[in-house]
């Protein structure tokens, strides 16, 4: 049992020493350190240069959903369209009518109303509300004609005549319009 300790003793002893001349377990650790940082520096690269792909490749979705939907540019009336994700429904587009009617709920910037769903956009009544219409449509294929309620650019309740339709796109995405057919004063 004394060797044992003996022997830890001296290597403990010999280690206190090369430390104390040499100052070998400092080097040591910097040099872990500066390997580490290094390579968490180019991992944090090659993360930027991954990012940067993906922003750039959104912003061509987003303009190719622009493309594909241009017949709708031109029309006077308020067109949206939405693609349902799972349990969601995803605004893809909107039309220049439905900004100039509706913009003032996101700025009068298309592209920060895109890619969000109603939850995202309106308080949880309306959103719920809009939600099951979306659904109801998405499930029969049957055009729906509803009266919704909205905030108008004075933060009144208004509300809009509102038909929805479905179109499965390629077998797999169903996609949801809508379009605003009129505004009236008070619901009946």
């Amino acid at each position: 049992m004394k060797s044992i300790v003996l022997k830890s003793l001296s290597f403990l002893s010999v280690a206190s020493n090369l430390e104390k001349k040499h100052k070998l377990i400092t080097y040591v650790s910097l040099l872990l350190l500066t390997l580490s940082t290094y390579l968490l520096r180019d991992k944090n690269q090659t993360l930027k240069i991954g990012l940067a792909k993906l922003n750039q490749k959104n912003i061509s979705l987003v303009e190719n959903m622009f493309i594909f939907n241009s017949n709708y540019e031109k029309f006077p009336l308020a067109v949206w369209q939405k693609v349902k994700r799972g349990d969601k429904f995803i605004i893809q587009y909107v039309n220049p009518a439905y900004v100039k009617q509706l913009g003032h709920l996101f700025k009068n910037d298309p592209s920060a109303h895109i890619g969000k769903s109603n939850f995202d956009i309106y308080p949880k009544k309306y959103a719920q509300e809009y939600y099951e219409k979306d659904l109801a449509v998405a499930i029969t294929g049957e055009e729906l004609n509803s009266i919704d309620e909205i905030f108008d650019i004075e933060g009144k309740k208004a509300f809009v005549k509102v038909v929805k339709w479905r179109e499965i796109q390629d077998k797999k995405d169903t996609l949801i319009y809508g379009m605003i057919k009129g505004v009236i004063k008070n619901k009946k």
